[in-house]
């Protein structure tokens, strides 16, 4: 059997799991794509912000995760030029600023340190570039390779493409058990049948870490609770993606807007449609938006993190046919993990050490 004859088994059509479908499919392995979702990105996926950015990582204290926030922007130029229906819609252009000018520019000079294509904007030039803005601050660092997106639609595109490359897909599929043979996998297990399997990749975002557990390895994986809000507008009044402080907003061609808050617990008065609204009241201060704007949606999306804040991509190390693919920021880093997984699977690449599924 040559590599790309590999029968592979991809646990998780959200985003990561699709995009290595997409390219494991693209180098001829016999690719099956299980959900227990009805569609692809039925689960955090879809409540994920879709803001593609290296802006907010931190050069000076997290050079890693960094590093790796530059290659998945990277990676989604690259995309482009292949799979060009998966970022058709894309908006570009990010504002970002702190507390203070002072910081804001300490923020842009890390990020212009490292090469990043970031600018100081002044307030004048904020104002003409977001007119509907009513608190402008004193500057901002522009950074135009920046990406909004819809994550589902990305998601969505990834999986038309592997099955038109040949790849299976089988949602409503709920996986039983991973089926093993000595410390090797042969398969999956769901609610309609078994699938026989020479690799299993397991990329269901904080389910992983049970499936994990089953074959005996702690990956560590963590659930880190956030708050997506969805409002309908009959207007346009954001034209990039917004960031400052208590404020992370970006509108879509529909009008619709999109907020990304903070969870905090499960009190009454913080649940995600009490936060929708607090969040609409300061919405209606900072811009002049229309007054038909409400609520539609107020979900709570549980990322899959590690302690470290890096993701984990490869081979468990005492379970042959294992491999890992999970961790936070998922849509930014998509693109990139569905390709290395697949060199490093198919191939026999590897290349970022730090993606490795280290076990706590």
């Amino acid at each position: 059997m040559t590599k790309q004859g590999l029968r592979i088994a991809v646990i998780g059509a959200g985003v990561v799991g699709a995009a290595i479908a997409w390219h494991l499919a693209r180098r001829g392995a016999s690719v099956h794509l299980f959900d227990e979702g009805p569609r692809p990105a039925s689960g955090v996926t879809s409540r994920a912000f879709g803001w593609i950015n290296f802006i907010n990582g931190s050069p000076a204290t997290r050079p890693e995760d960094y590093r790796l926030r530059r290659d998945g922007v990277e990676e989604y130029r690259r995309l482009a030029t292949v799979l060009p229906d998966a970022v058709c819609d894309i908006r570009p252009g990010s504002l970002v600023w702190l507390e203070t000018a002072e910081e804001t520019e300490e923020l842009i000079r890390e990020h212009q340190a490292e090469g990043a294509g970031v600018e100081l904007v002044d307030a004048v030039t904020i104002a003409k570039l977001e007119p509907h803005l009513r608190d402008v601050p004193p500057c901002a660092a522009y950074s135009p390779g920046d990406l909004a997106l819809s994550p589902a639609a990305l998601t969505d595109a990834f999986v038309k493409d592997a099955q038109a490359a040949g790849a299976t897909a089988h949602f409503g599929e709920t996986i039983i058990a991973i089926e093993t043979s000595g410390s090797k996998v042969t398969g999956v297990r769901t609610t309609s049948g078994s699938q026989s399997a020479d690799i299993v990749v397991l990329a269901a975002g904080v389910a992983t870490g049970r499936l994990a557990s089953a074959l005996g390895a702690d990956i560590g994986v963590e659930s880190s609770p956030a708050v997506l809000l969805r409002y309908s507008a009959s207007a346009p009044f954001i034209n990039r993606i917004l960031c400052g402080p208590g404020l992370e907003v970006r509108q879509w061609h529909d009008h619709s807007l999109f907020v990304a808050a903070a969870y905090r617990d499960d009190a009454e008065e913080n649940s995600p449609a009490a936060v929708g609204q607090r969040a609409l009241t300061k919405i209606r201060k900072r811009f002049a938006a229309p007054d038909d704007m409400h609520l539609v949606e107020a979900v709570v999306g549980q990322r899959p993190i590690f302690s470290d804040g890096l993701p984990r991509l490869g081979f468990l190390p005492d379970v042959e046919g294992a491999y890992v693919a999970v961790g936070h920021p998922g849509v930014i880093l998509a693109p990139l993990m569905g390709r290395l997984a697949a060199e490093e699977i198919v191939d026999g690449m590897r290349q970022h050490s730090m993606l490795s599924p280290r076990q706590s």
